[in-house]
């Protein structure tokens, strides 16, 4: 083999994989180089469209488990950081939804064992 050919490994799905004994199973965050203002807008946009408030998300970047938004917020300061919630939330708003279950209309249908349609829709 050459060295190219040396370094490819057989392509295991990760479900398949089995785990290290010593495996944690914890996730690690990494600092990585990149934009602040790029990183907080998106990390912004992901909590307030998943409809997290200003006050649980300020909460966020004070918690030391998300070492990312707590790096954020010495970045920028505390302040800076809910004004940009705001700024956020008056621009784009944050969506809230509606789950409405709809049963099966008969009993053949039910013994089946199909789920029940779950619509979701945006509250305006």
């Amino acid at each position: 083999m050459n060295d190219a050919t040396e370094r490819w490994v057989e392509k295991v799905h990760p479900l398949a994989r089995h785990a290290a004994g010593d495996d944690p199973f914890e996730l690690l965050a990494h600092p990585t180089a990149g934009d602040p203002e790029v990183m907080l807008e998106c990390l912004l946009q992901e909590f307030l469209w998943m409809g997290w408030g200003t006050a649980e998300l300020i909460d966020l970047f004070r918690n030391p488990g998300y070492p990312l938004l707590c790096m954020l917020r010495e970045h920028y300061g505390e302040e800076s950081i809910r004004k940009q919630i705001d700024a956020f939330v008056a621009r784009s708003g944050v969506p809230t939804f509606r789950e409405t279950l709809a049963e099966p209309e008969s009993d053949e249908i039910a013994e089946r064992d199909e789920p029940a349609l779950v619509q979701i829709a945006p509250l305006c």
